[in-house]
């Protein structure tokens, strides 16, 4: 009784130390969104959500407390402090590199890549978009044409304390457009907490917390968000997931969002997630205002669809993303795994240690 006793208080004191960071982070979120007028259209480098890799896209994004890959540069860089995943039936290595492109809406151009030797990590979006017309006046023959480019680096550190992985990224945002370009400056922070006793972990999350991207005169808030989830699962007899998140934009509505990774075919996984919309946001994407209507896969705006293959050497991952009137997103990563088989660090957590 003593022993189990022990073990439900310190459990307790883990959870109260993980609110407490949650609502850090709220506090940090709604403060700057309460001082000014903040809604869709609002932010600059809008680019930052796009998310950041297939396999975590295809889950819905709902990845805040999986964050167990590469990924977790992007969602939650707590991440870093745990231990690779083991569950997946493959070897834990020093190093994972991830490769990302995407085929997405509009001919807009998307690459990242990720790397990571735990607990470090470094990150790397770039968006491209050529063939803009340019017109200065109301003429319908354009002046030329010029490019429009966003690039975001950040390096990432995370580490276990008390029992909850706590990490963090700095960044450096990037963007052009013409002969103009603008510069700033932002952080990640992040909180992660796995349940030994049970197949449960908690994450959150704030992102781009950090200077405005000022073009001329006048200066654009980045898209700041705080995500706070659970995940059920990732363990030796359920290495599925089961993960529900909310995130909390600053330039938009709350939203929910749901993720399910099943693993049951071998080295396949199977992946499905669902993001909730305001009406509004839905109205805009299937174009219903305009008396436009989406066809096919597109008109199931706000569901994500993935799959993936993982092999001794990595992963290749892919995701559908229907974005109504726009068409959809197609998005592929590649990630490799190798050095030497690794053992967890004694910093680390390791991951799904409930059997």
């Amino acid at each position: 009784f003593p022993r189990e006793l022990h073990r439900s208080m310190c459990l307790g004191a883990k959870l109260q130390k993980l609110v407490r960071v949650a609502v850090a982070l709220l506090a940090t979120t709604l403060a700057p969104v309460g001082a000014g007028a903040a809604g869709p259209g609002t932010s600059a480098a809008t680019f930052l959500q796009l998310g950041f890799g297939a396999r975590a896209l295809g889950l819905g994004e709902a990845f805040v407390a999986t964050a167990d890959d590469v990924s977790a540069l992007y969602y939650n860089p707590a991440g870093l402090a745990l231990a690779p995943s083991q569950f997946t039936r493959q070897e834990p290595r020093d190093f994972e590199l991830l490769a990302a492109h995407a085929m997405h809406v509009q001919d807009i151009k998307l690459s990242q890549l990720g790397f990571l030797k735990r607990p470090w990590g470094f990150s790397l979006t770039h968006l491209g978009l050529d063939g803009i017309e340019r017109r200065t006046a109301e003429t319908a023959a354009s002046e030329g044409s010029f490019g429009a480019t966003d690039m975001a680096m950040g390096l990432s550190y995370a580490r276990r304390l008390s029992g909850v992985g706590l990490g963090g990224t700095l960044k450096i945002i990037r963007q052009s457009i013409g002969e103009y370009s603008a510069t700033a400056y932002a952080v990640d922070m992040g909180a992660l907490y796995r349940m030994n006793s049970y197949p449960v972990s908690f994450g959150a999350s704030l992102t781009n917390l950090g200077t405005q991207v000022r073009f001329i005169e006048r200066g654009f808030p980045l898209p700041m968000t705080l995500r706070f989830g659970a995940t059920f699962g990732m363990t030796h007899t359920f290495p599925h997931a089961l993960s529900v998140q909310v995130d909390v934009p600053r330039d938009n509505d709350p939203s929910l969002r749901l993720g399910l990774e099943y693993l049951g075919f071998g080295p396949f996984a199977l992946r499905a997630g669902y993001r909730t919309t305001s009406g509004n946001q839905r109205t805009a994407a299937l174009g219903s205002a305009l008396g436009s209507q989406a066809s096919s896969l597109a008109e199931f705006y706000g569901m994500f669809m993935g799959a993936g293959f993982r092999s001794k050497l990595g992963n290749m991952d892919y995701a559908l993303l229907p974005f109504g009137e726009l068409g959809n997103a197609h998005r592929f990563s590649f990630t490799l795994k190798f050095g030497k088989s690794s053992s967890p660090e004694p910093q680390l957590l390791p991951l799904g240690v409930f059997q």
